[in-house]
């Protein structure tokens, strides 16, 4: 197999493009679609968030990584390492995220009349994050499961200046099957296509395949 020939300026994360999320059967691992998944989202029961009903993406910042490093001390030197798992989360702020999908990510109960439960439940989500290189090729982030939580809202008045709180949440992934909790995607590499990201994180199943 030849080298690849790298791409001068073919790294690094350049903004925030978009995010799409799906809520997870956890059983069968694939997105609900219909009443049961979030409204707005396409026929595969994934919810891409936009500018125009959103205010798209403001912020995605990845945490945890990095595994947990331990030294390994013997004959007053560091005999080993010892590296654990990685914890990763996900600090994701909406502009203004839509009260429906809102709901349905954090798992809020409404009555049908306007009202939603405060607190919410944990409900399976899958969550795709899109970056880009320096280059401009795009660099998709995807966790295959977890759960989001809301943040705090700290009402303000207004003075001569509108005061605004964005949706602030954090996404919390958990391992898979696999022992994995997620996969990186650069899509300007060779071969790449979207719908191995759309099988492999919402278990879209794949045009001409008979679904189970």
């Amino acid at each position: 197999m030849a080298d690849p020939v790298l791409k001068a300026k073919d790294g690094g994360y350049i903004g925030v493009d978009s995010a799409r999320l799906a809520l997870i059967d956890a059983t069968t691992g694939k997105a609900r679609t219909g009443d049961e998944g979030i409204p707005g989202a396409d026929a595969n029961g994934i919810y891409t968030v936009s500018t125009k009903i959103d205010g798209g993406v403001a912020t995605a910042n990845l945490s945890g990584l990095a595994p947990s490093v331990t030294r390994v001390w013997g004959n007053n030197s560091v005999a080993d390492i010892s590296v654990g798992k990685a914890q990763p989360s996900v600090a994701f702020t909406a502009n203004f995220l839509n009260h429906l999908v809102l709901a349905a990510v954090l798992g809020r109960e409404g009555d049908g009349k306007g009202g939603f439960d405060l607190e919410g439940h944990p409900v399976d989500l899958a969550m795709e994050l899109i970056s880009n290189t320096v280059a401009g090729g795009g660099v998709h982030f995807g966790f295959y499961d977890g759960y989001m939580t809301a943040g705090d809202i700290a009402l303000a008045t207004n003075n001569e200046n509108e005061t605004r709180v964005n949706d602030a949440l954090t996404f919390t992934p958990f391992a898979n099957d696999d022992n994995k909790v997620g996969r990186i995607y650069y899509d300007g590499d060779t071969g790449f296509e979207q719908s191995v990201i759309d099988q492999e994180l919402f278990g879209v199943v794949a045009s001409g395949t008979p679904s189970v």
